[in-house]
């Protein structure tokens, strides 16, 4: 017998065939993009004192300056 309820084997085996094709490259193309997007956020090297860390940079809060937050620049309201 060539078929399997009512599907041929070698329709069912190409199908198959396809599906793992198809499997393959979704996982590849999700480990790329878990990858990628891991690599985007970078985190800074020293602790950022008055501020918050952006893409590998320290992005001061309103009155401070220096490559970590760390110098006052002067008065403020």
């Amino acid at each position: 017998m060539d078929d399997v309820g009512g599907i041929h084997l070698c329709t069912w085996a190409a199908t198959r065939s396809v599906l793992r094709t198809y499997l393959g490259v979704l996982v590849v193309l999700h480990l790329v993009l878990r990858a990628e997007a891991s690599s985007v956020s970078k985190s800074c090297e020293k602790d950022c004192l008055s501020g918050k860390c952006i893409n590998g940079t320290c992005a001061c809060d309103h009155g401070w300056v220096g490559d970590q937050c760390q110098h006052c620049q002067g008065r403020f309201k």
